[in-house]
């Protein structure tokens, strides 16, 4: 099979795609036939070696995709084969055949092509957890979502939206903002030339009700101080490539909470949301919502795909289409 490979850290652009044997499923585990794969801003550090979690050299960088069961392991009885699957792993998805565990996989929502499959579950899923399962977002509250045109956080405000959230979109340009508004968003501030706690209070009668935030860097704490008494922060990501200091004083003195989510163990502390983001998600699908992909690149250019996200160049979600 071709396979995109990391075999020292660095950018993307010291990625290969090379032939590697087939893989073989073992007990527990699932052969998937990988159709499309996402291109995600934690394969961009994982390449790096910037990532929480380390990914041991050699390896295939690629943590979302979508398929179909073409070989079951000792032990597992279905999905069967031939069944349209989508997946998470932290490593393995840029490459024609991939092998993960079982559980890891889920039903395609009935509606999506495999591209958008493999551009949906990891950035809806985690815009619905943050919203909702951590966030405890409600109807009519205001949210405030920066990078809002990323992959989750232009997720977050098309969700948000259809929750009955009203979204405030933060974004580094009017082009991008220009994209947040189609998705659902009321209002918008540019955060690189707006000061976005005096905007934010300005635009939500007085302050957020919910940040969601996958960029951090900077801005985390001016989202922070656009906060009312007892507002949420969830905190998401590091876009911006740096983890920033909040000043726990800021905490105190507004009543805020502060949480973070991380969409790799929620089925282990949290199996009931997830079952029920995913019920949430399938019902949306069906009524119309899709992951925005501005971005469908072949497999041999995947260096490029990983370079425009790290370099922040694109909306939505970028897409390696290996059956192209």
């Amino acid at each position: 099979m071709r396979a995109a490979r990391c075999t020292r850290y660095g950018p993307p652009a010291d990625l290969t795609v090379t032939e590697l044997e087939d893989p073989r499923p073992g007990p527990g585990e699932v052969l998937v036939r990988v159709h499309a794969a996402a291109v995600n801003f934690p394969d961009v550090l994982l390449v790096a070696n910037r990532y929480q979690v380390p990914a041991p050299l050699p390896f295939t960088p690629g943590s979302e995709f979508a398929g179909v069961v073409e070989a079951l392991g000792p032990g597992v009885d279905g999905p069967p084969v031939g069944s349209p699957v989508a997946g998470a792993a932290l490593t393995g998805a840029f490459a024609e055949q991939v092998v993960v565990p079982v559980a890891s996989l889920r039903q395609v929502p009935e509606g999506l092509d495999m591209v958008h499959a493999a551009a949906f579950h990891v950035t809806y899923a985690t815009a619905y957890h943050s919203l909702v399962t951590v966030g405890q977002g409600t109807e009519g509250e205001w949210a405030v979502v920066l990078g809002a045109a990323g992959g989750v956080g232009s997720a977050a405000v098309d969700l948000a939206t259809r929750l009955g959230l009203r979204v405030v979109a933060a974004a580094s340009s009017e082009e991008r903002l220009a994209t947040a508004r189609k998705l659902g968003a009321v209002a918008g501030v540019d955060y690189v030339r707006e000061d976005l706690k005096l905007r934010t209070r300005e635009l939500t009668d007085g302050g957020a009700h919910l940040v969601i935030d996958p960029v951090g860097g900077r801005y985390a704490e001016a989202a922070l101080r656009g906060l009312r008494r007892g507002g949420r922060f969830v905190t998401v990501g590091y876009a911006d490539g740096e983890i920033p200091r909040i000043p726990l004083n800021l905490v105190l003195l507004k009543d805020l909470v502060v949480r973070g989510f991380e969409i790799r163990t929620v089925r282990q502390y949290a199996p009931d949301a997830v079952a029920e983001a995913d019920r949430v998600l399938a019902r949306l699908v069906a009524g119309g919502m899709r992951p925005l992909v501005s971005r469908v690149h072949s497999l041999a250019d995947v260096a490029a795909a990983l370079t425009d996200v790290a370099e922040r160049r694109t909306t939505g979600k970028v897409v390696l289409d290996l059956e192209g």
